[in-house]
């Protein structure tokens, strides 16, 4: 709004006080308050006759429902866990500035929700776009504790006649820590045993899916990947996608036959319908696979239909369905240039058999462990030494920024298959990727103003540059959104601004947040083990696992009939 009125010279103006006034006064007008009490708990529910497991729920529903708002308002979320553990909720994609108390990362920037208590997240919806809220604690998000947050914008730059949300999920027949168990396992051939997901589109089973098109009209359709492990494809027979948003960023239209969301990821696409009604035709939300290197399972083909009359008969047309967009080609509708970096963080991602032989996550080595106090309350508590990452813990993986540099994130992706890898509280330029294997090193760069989102997918062997300013203090964590790496440790912390944190946050906290923790009794000063002193996790390196050396996995895969000869010898 601001920049609307920039160029009409208005701030030049001498009524220019009382124009901010009124813009003011209007924003408050317009803005509303959405208030609603969850239940958190368990819920039945049955996949099409096929089984029946315990999902999580809200309010006695599952799939559940999602979230719709406008730029500008409040979002209150009264959430009582009925659960048999804590719970968290995280709104993903949504920066907390000044509230990263409220961002949901259990043992992070909060204690959770103790078992029969209750929280109540604040959260300002200053942005406007595609996002959704899920669980932070241990792998609830497999589990089900997830939905849809869709903001709208007032000032919406692309026009359409109807929107559709439309939220794709994996769903498995064994709760996730069954799962767990499973790839945790040191020996190959319980580690590499196939899952076959089953695929849940727009809160049905993919197959019975309609989109209902009118002829000649122009449909947003917000794609999400909602789920907790694969990546989907989406695609529409006879039909083409016009790419304007990812992760919450607006983007110059772009031309496809496919989008690429990964776990975590979301996109907006323009589709404008037939002027026949014909025929009916067949969307894909195809699911790739490649954490199973097996032909049959790569990729999952899902499909649903795009319904013009229901005596219509689906006319099949095949295209190019599985030709992408890349990020690197995307420019954001606020052509900001690209940063240069201040502090560049090199992250190499591995996964391999620990010392406590078990298979695990790590960056640089380090495997992620859950600090006795949030790091949020050692960063607000400890005073100076704050800015030593000692007092965080070593397996917190803690790196210091300093307000407003540019950071620069390089990942290198070791392992055979990719990582959605998400950063909370900010978006990040995605600035170049490449394969990193030296024989054939294949680089791609940006454009001058590259495209910013908050999730990237980075291939096995390849890596990624990203950069973001540092303009958010607070606690924010950066890990892969597939739920059962980041329960195998495949995630780190950025502390941002510590003296920052400590005087804009330290007054804010609600009472409500210490009492969580207190009836769970974790401690809510001191560095990670609770003491008040600069330490690492001395203690604790003796049980918190490390890598062995030589067992890591490499970035090639094991082949089709190795893993077969795997499932055949276990």
């Amino acid at each position: 709004m601001h920049i609307f009125l920039a160029e009409r010279g208005l701030f030049r103006s001498p009524t220019r006080p009382i124009l901010l006034l009124a813009l003011a006064l209007w924003c408050v007008a317009h803005a509303a308050t959405i208030e609603l009490s969850w239940d958190i708990e368990y819920v039945d529910y049955n996949m099409e006759g096929m089984f029946t497991r315990k999902a999580i729920g809200i309010n006695g529903q599952w799939p559940i429902p999602g979230v719709v708002a406008n730029k500008g308002d409040t979002l209150i979320i009264h959430a009582t866990n009925k659960l048999k553990e804590p719970a968290s909720l995280h709104s993903h994609g949504i920066f907390q500035n000044g509230t990263n108390f409220y961002d949901g990362a259990a043992m992070v920037t909060e204690c959770g929700i103790p078992m029969n208590g209750t929280f109540t997240y604040i959260v300002n919806l200053n942005q406007a776009g595609t996002y959704w809220i899920h669980s932070h604690f241990k792998s609830q998000t497999a589990d089900g504790l997830r939905t849809t947050l869709v903001i709208r914008d007032p000032d919406e730059v692309y026009k359409y006649d109807d929107e559709i949300i439309l939220p794709l999920e994996d769903w498995f027949r064994e709760p996730a820590k069954t799962l767990i168990k499973q790839f945790n396992n040191p020996d190959p051939h319980i580690r590499f045993k196939p899952i076959v997901p089953y695929a849940i589109i727009g809160g049905t089973c993919s197959s019975k899916k309609r989109l209902n098109f009118a002829p000649g009209k122009t449909y947003r359709i917000r794609l999400l990947n909602i789920g907790a492990s694969f990546d989907f494809h989406f695609s529409m027979e006879a039909h083409t996608l016009r790419l304007i948003e990812v992760d919450g960023v607006m983007v110059k239209e772009r031309t496809t036959h496919g989008v690429t969301v990964g776990t975590g990821q979301r996109a907006s696409v323009l589709v404008t319908a037939l002027n026949s009604t014909d025929n009916n035709y067949v969307f894909h939300a195809d699911m790739y696979t490649d954490l199973l290197q097996m032909p049959r399972y790569n990729p999952l083909n899902f499909t649903g239909t795009i319904e013009y009359s229901p005596r219509a008969k689906i006319k099949r047309e095949r295209s190019a369905m599985w030709m992408n967009v890349s990020d690197l080609d995307l420019e954001p509708l606020d052509a900001e240039p690209m940063l240069e970096a201040d502090q560049i963080v090199t992250l190499d991602a591995y996964s391999g058999v620990f010392s406590d032989q078990s298979f695990r996550h790590s960056f640089n080595n380090v495997t992620y462990a859950v600090p006795q106090t949030p790091t949020l309350l050692t960063a607000l508590t400890m005073g100076d030494y704050a800015n030593r990452t000692e007092v965080y813990g070593k397996q917190t993986d803690t790196h210091i920024l300093k307000h407003l540099d540019v950071i620069q994130i390089v990942v290198n992706n070791h392992d055979y298959y990719s990582h959605p890898f998400h950063l909370h509280g900010h978006v990040f330029q995605v600035i170049e990727t490449g394969n990193i294997r030296s024989k054939e090193r294949r680089v791609k760069t940006a454009l001058d103003t590259p495209v910013k989102r908050d999730t990237v997918i980075i291939g096995g062997g390849h890596y990624a540059i990203l950069r973001f300013r540092a303009d958010n203090p607070g606690v924010w964590l950066f890990h892969c959104h597939i739920d059962f790496h980041i329960m195998l440790g495949l995630q780190m912390t950025f502390v941002e601004a510590p003296d920052k944190i400590q005087s804009r946050l330290k007054s804010k906290i609600p009472d409500m947040y210490r009492e969580n923790c207190v009836a769970q009794g974790i401690k809510t000063t001191g560095n990670a083990l609770g003491g008040s002193e600069v330490m690492d996790l001395g203690e604790q390196d003796q049980i918190n696992p490390s890598p062995y050396p030589d067992q890591f996995e490499s970035a090639d895969p094991p082949s089709g009939w190795m893993l077969i000869s795997y499932i055949l010898q276990g």
